[in-house]
């Protein structure tokens, strides 16, 4: 495959663009083009079939169908493509061209760099430009690629070519990815008039992996709008939140169709069943098959899923990291935190095993409860004679017993026993030689100790699978229960954290977020 940089416009100094155009005269060689354009586009990359545009340059290739649903085993491909060759790219169809005889293409972002798949002369390419680009970046390259000699066999993808007036499909729709872009292109191509799109709505989202990470309702609305106007905006878009499985799909009589994933199927047929006893109705059902994962690990789904995009956030940077002028850059501290049972004690293990010195607040804090320690007393004279145990020393199970039932007591443990441990905990870092210290602490955030630390790190837990580990270490349910309700949850430790990891899955797998996290932050960190 060769590069031919047949004309050049105010080059881009070898940045990367951030949104290409590729003008596919051959789908087929599509995958084989991929990775090539990859290493020249950074954000957005557009589609547009040339035989989509009658004859724009020349001498171009004529449409190939006649119906635009003839199109769905050619915009499979592209996807299923664009999953194995640029997942990183936010990949775009255009339909327009496909549906409607548009004079030019339109676009929501502009296009600073665009791509042919076959050599042009520069005054076909100028004609192209002129004729055809509606937004256009002031500065843009050009490149062409010669890969008429590749061929790749296309999936056969055998659909319906039905077209109606209005379809309708739902979802999560959680940080779109190029499955979801498949359904809703499906939608938008057999669509005369009217989508609509349910967006499920947080009460939905419970029983989903890492539902916390699940990026707010109208988010998602906004994304999905912001696809489809940018690939079809000749349709009326119709985009809702739902709070049922069924939404609007049972109560609109305009509805004609109803686009699925093939695992969804029944679903569509449940919503048929409604309709019915509403004398409304059925829905033409088109079911669509997902595109493959290209590499998932044994825990991810084989097919392209939001719950695989939350699950390889882990271990990543969430939230951008803010500079802490008032601690010195060695050593480096990360606050560790995360609520009860989260498998803070595992992640620790793990880093020190990596080279990071771990501060544990649990164990300073069993410090002051021994006798001559300067909270023992207070805390004797606040709760009483029945927190002693018969060596002398705090019982703690009968203090967290009395604490956990009212915050009012919780709070007052709290005053005299915090102060303590951050000043023990300063102490310990200003004499350490450690490059990086792990401050380890449950009530970190609650505390206000993140601000002794450059970066915060949590670990999370489904709340059943806290309280049933909280049991195996026999706690009552009750007192379980009393634990995690005393502490914030999850959403709040994750919007408080650069850095998020999740103990659900065996061990390696927590190692595995360990590491990668490890690795990025050795990146980052001063030298």
């Amino acid at each position: 495959m060769g590069y031919y940089f047949s004309v050049v416009r105010k080059p881009l100094l070898n940045m990367l663009a951030k949104t290409g155009l590729l003008v596919c005269s051959n789908p087929k060689q599509i995958g084989n083009i991929m990775g090539s354009i990859k290493k020249e586009v950074k954000h957005t990359l557009y589609i547009q079939f040339l035989s989509a545009l009658g004859d724009p340059l020349g001498n171009f290739c004529p449409k190939t169908f006649n119906t635009w649903p003839k199109f769905s085993p050619t915009i499979y491909g592209i996807y299923s493509q664009a999953a194995t060759n640029c997942n990183d790219l936010d990949v775009r169809v255009l339909l327009s061209g496909l549906k409607y005889n548009i004079p030019k293409i339109q676009t929501q972002k502009p296009i600073d760099l665009i791509i042919f798949d076959k050599p042009y002369s520069s005054s076909e390419i100028d004609c192209f430009i002129n004729m055809r680009l509606q937004n256009l970046a002031k500065e843009y390259n050009i490149i062409t690629l010669n890969c008429e000699e590749f061929q790749e066999e296309e999936k056969e993808i055998i659909l319906s070519d039905t077209k109606v007036n209005h379809t309708v499909l739902g979802g999560t729709f959680d940080r779109l990815h190029l499955a979801h872009k498949l359904l809703l292109s499906e939608a938008a191509l057999r669509a005369d008039k009217t989508v609509t799109v349910g967006v499920t709505e947080e009460n939905m989202l419970f029983s989903k992996t890492l539902w916390e990470f699940i990026e707010d309702t109208d988010l998602r609305i906004n994304n999905v709008r912001d696809f489809l106007c940018d690939i079809c905006p000749e349709l009326n878009y119709n985009i809702v939140p739902i709070s049922d499985p069924f939404g609007p799909a049972i109560t609109d009589p305009t509805m004609e169709l109803i686009v699925v994933s093939q695992e969804t199927f029944k679903g569509g047929e449940k919503i048929n069943l409604i309709r019915r006893e509403r004398n409304l109705p059925p829905l033409d059902i088109l079911p669509v098959e997902l595109v493959d994962e290209p590499n998932p690990n044994p825990l991810e789904e084989a097919k392209i899923s939001s719950s695989t995009t939350r699950m390889r956030l882990l271990g990543t940077v969430l939230k951008p990291i803010q500079k802490n002028s008032n601690i010195p850059n060695i050593p480096y501290v990360i606050g560790l935190t995360g609520g009860i049972a989260s498998g803070k004690s595992g992640v620790t293990k793990h880093m020190q095993n990596l080279g990071a010195e771990i501060i544990n607040c649990d164990l300073i804090g069993h410090e002051c409860y021994k006798p001559g320690k300067l909270c023992y007393k207070e805390l004797v004279k606040v709760f009483g004679e029945q927190i002693v145990a018969d060596n002398g020393e705090i019982d703690r199970k009968v203090l967290g017993t009395i604490v956990f039932k009212n915050k009012d007591d919780l709070e007052k443990l709290n005053n005299i026993v915090w102060p303590y441990i951050a000043a023990e905990v300063q102490n310990i870092i200003k004499s350490s030689h450690a490059k990086v210290i792990v401050v380890e602490a449950a009530v970190l955030l609650v505390a206000g100790w993140q601000n002794m630390c450059h970066e915060v790190w949590t670990t999370i837990i489904p709340r059943e699978e806290a309280v049933k580990r909280l049991i195996e270490r026999n706690l009552a349910p009750e007192h379980a229960n009393n634990r995690i309700n005393a502490q914030p949850n999850n959403k709040y430790y994750i919007q408080h954290s650069n850095v998020v990891l999740c103990s659900l899955w065996p061990v390696e797998y927590t190692k595995e977020q360990v590491k990668k996290a490890w690795d990025l932050l050795l990146k980052r960190m001063p030298s």
